[in-house]
């Protein structure tokens, strides 16, 4: 439950927090209804991707140490965000991808690198499990 939670809700979260910086950045205060379009589409898109990556944290999460898993996991996002972007945009325009988006490509899976490996290891239960391993003699 713990790692639903991080993952469908604070993953998506920091992720529109990085593009609303980005964008009011670039556009400054004056127009709110970019960085509003911005801020909600960055949301929307990191969603299905939190997902999945947080499907594949939990089972990854059986057989590795929580650091390794969790730079996996932020590789396994940045690929996802990537690939998502490109697959919408061929079905979109459906011709060759231009360098220009396949840059936006790689921009998409880097905002979503470093929430993806925070989740992971916000997500941690290692302790949890060290405990029920252990059980009393009397038992």
């Amino acid at each position: 439950m713990k790692r639903t939670v991080t993952f469908l809700l604070l993953g998506p979260l920091l992720v529109t927090l990085a593009v609303w910086m980005v964008a009011v950045a670039i556009a400054g205060r004056i127009d709110d209804a970019f960085v509003a379009i911005c801020a909600t589409a960055s949301f929307l898109f990191a969603l299905p991707v939190s997902a999945i990556t947080g499907l594949m944290d939990g089972y990854l999460a059986r057989g590795l140490p929580s650091l390794l898993r969790a730079s996996l996991t932020a590789a396994i996002g940045a690929s996802l965000a990537s690939g998502l972007f490109l697959t919408l945009f061929t079905i979109m325009f459906s011709r060759p991808v231009p360098p220009e988006v396949m840059n936006g490509a790689l921009c998409a899976g880097f905002f979503l690198l470093l929430p993806m490996g925070l989740c992971s290891l916000l997500s941690d239960d290692d302790g949890n499990r060290r405990q029920h391993l252990i059980e009393p003699a009397c038992a």
